[in-house]
Formats: structure tokens, sequence, C-alpha cells
């Protein structure tokens, strides 16, 4: 994927400024950076939900996105939740990857704030995208859950290209190939 002099501005006021970078495909980068310096602008951007920019991007793939908070159907089951977004995966071996095995009936209101975000998670998981943009995914997970699931999520996303947008230092020390910082 390529950036090219990507600018974009709120009121007047430039938050991301001709910025260009070859994001290396088939390999996890971390964006990194102070709150408000643009990181979840940038995601956006890359995602196509944000045309309000200069600059070009080269991408090509279906893209899956992890918001920073859960955006769940809350009229749909857990199961229903992942299947919705249509894939090639098995829908149960994930859920069970991402500890919600026995949750597939369960309504998003059932639902704990990291068990909401696992299952945000899986939804993109199952689509079997080709680039993965994850805004903090791992934020509303206590320290047990995420050393226990999140390295079964990047063996899952293994050969994809994944761009997520993080403050901890001490994972994208673990998990990055690439780091940007803004």
């Amino acid at each position: 994927m390529k950036l090219e002099n990507i600018t974009k501005s709120f009121n007047g006021k430039e938050i991301i400024s001709d910025f260009t970078r070859d994001i290396p495909d088939g390999k996890i980068t971390y964006i990194m950076g102070a709150s408000g310096i643009g990181k979840t602008t940038l995601l956006r951007i890359i995602a196509g939900l944000d045309t309000d920019f200069s600059g070009n991007i080269e991408k090509s793939g279906k893209i899956a996105y992890v918001f920073q908070e859960p955006r769940l159907f809350p009229a749909l089951t857990v199961k229903e939740n992942v299947e919705i977004v249509g894939g090639t995966n098995d829908s149960k071996d994930i859920l069970s990857m991402l500890e919600l095995d026995g949750c597939e009936k369960m309504m998003p209101n059932e639902l704990s704030g990291g068990m909401k975000m696992r299952l945000s998670i899986a939804r993109a998981l199952y689509s079997d995208a080709d680039i993965y943009l994850m805004d903090e995914p791992f934020s509303a997970l206590d320290d047990e859950t995420k050393n226990r699931i999140v390295p079964k999520i990047f063996a899952f996303l293994k050969g994809k290209t994944v761009i997520i947008v993080s403050h901890s230092l001490n994972e994208a020390a673990s998990y990055a190939d690439n780091t940007i910082n803004l």
C-alpha cells in the first residue's frame, strides 16, 4: 500500500500534512502517536470512510475495519453479528479463538465491554479480508485475556496486511513488523 502526500484539515487546522509512506503488504504496521494527532483519521482515509483529503492512496483488496468502539447490530445474536459480513472462515472457530464459544446465541446487550470488542474483532476476521484496519482493538481487554488471545489473532492474520492504531509501546514492540510514529 502506498500513501502519497496525504493532507487532512479540520476547521482550517491541518491534522495530517503531506504524509507519504509505503506500508508493506502482508505485514503488521502499528501507527503510534499522541492523542489527537490524526491516527484514527489516517485509518478512516485508508478505509475510504473519509474522502475529504488531498493526496493519493494505492491499495487493493478487501478491507475489514475494527473501530475503536464496538459497532454491533443490537437485534442480532453474536453468531449473526459475525456472519453478517459474509466470509469464508468458520465462525465457530473464530468465536472459539476469541473465547466467545458458547455465546453464539447471546445478544450484544448481554456481553461485557471486552466481549463486545472481541466480537467486533471476530467479525473482521470472519470477513477474510486482505487488509485489516484496527483502531485500539485490544484496549478494552484485560491483561490476562489480551495475553491469551492476541498471539492467536496475529497467528491467524499471518501474511495479511494489518494496520493498528495503538498507544501501547509494549504491544507494538511485541507484534509490529513496522511502526509509524505520527
